[in-house]
């Protein structure tokens, strides 16, 4: 589920987040630039190792949300806010070339030939010039990092069946509006 929303003027700043469960795993973000979403999945066994697959869903949810801002911002400058401290690791060896993946992260193409969501991110990672990847400590109130999480944890609750994939519509561009205009306030 991708949306957009009423953007925020000034540099481009993308908050990402994921909700892993027993064996289901979903991801959030959220920018300046108004785009949101979230992705949420069974998790396939084959991917990675079961104690790789928090680092894997971080780093898919930079990917995602990453994808949609450069596809609509090309060439400008985008800091990403990452709460996960190992997700950082593999981003910043990823900006100097480094190739190394999570645990059992399988790097064989998928069905119909598809490049691997992180391969793809650590191509985006060291060819893609001014990009900024940052810690930021969560939950303590930023509102981009807090809607990155509600969107992740949201689209758990959705692929576990607590809320209607029919409900996605109204709530992701809900949350995120309120998100960013308290992003505003603060600024």
């Amino acid at each position: 589920m991708n949306s957009t929303v009423k953007a925020v003027s000034g540099p481009i700043v993308l908050a990402t987040d994921a909700s892993v469960g027993a064996d289901r795993v979903a991801s959030g973000y959220l920018a300046t630039t108004g785009h949101t979403g979230l992705r949420a999945h069974v998790y396939p066994p084959y991917v990675a190792q079961p104690r790789a697959r928090v680092v894997v869903t971080e780093l898919r949810a930079v990917h995602w949300g990453l994808k949609a801002v450069l596809a609509a911002h090309s060439g400008r400058p985008v800091e990403v806010r990452v709460d996960s401290m190992e997700a950082l690791k593999y981003l910043h060896a990823w900006q100097r070339g480094g190739l190394e993946m999570p645990e059992g992260y399988s790097t064989h193409l998928r069905s119909q030939g598809r490049t691997p969501t992180l391969v793809q991110l650590q191509m985006i990672a060291e060819y893609t010039p001014h990009l900024t990847f940052v810690h930021e400590k969560a939950h303590v109130g930023n509102p981009l990092n807090e809607a990155a999480d509600s969107l992740a944890k949201l689209g758990l609750r959705c692929v576990r069946g607590q809320v209607a994939g029919s409900e996605l519509p109204r709530l992701v561009p809900l949350w995120a509006t309120g998100a960013l205009a308290e992003y505003r306030r603060a600024a």
